[in-house]
């Protein structure tokens, strides 16, 4: 058996002109609470400026708005 070394289909980028934030979903709580933390965590200047933990807070906040359990 040999291994592929090469991918089958080209990989898709996202194109960051183009991306855009997840929405809150009105009247939720949870994505209410995870918008403020995002809103923290990408003040350049704030005391809470993170942003890996800003990049964290958005697949948490899509998973979320998924309904994907876990992470």
């Amino acid at each position: 058996m040999t291994l592929e070394r090469t991918l089958r289909d080209p990989v898709q980028l996202l194109d960051p002109a183009q991306y855009v934030d997840p929405v809150p979903t009105p009247g939720c709580d949870v994505c209410a609470a995870l918008a403020r933390q995002l809103k923290e965590a990408r003040e350049p200047h704030g005391p809470k400026y993170d942003a890996s933990r800003a990049s964290d807070i958005v697949v948490e906040m899509r998973r979320h708005q998924e309904g994907v359990e876990g992470k």
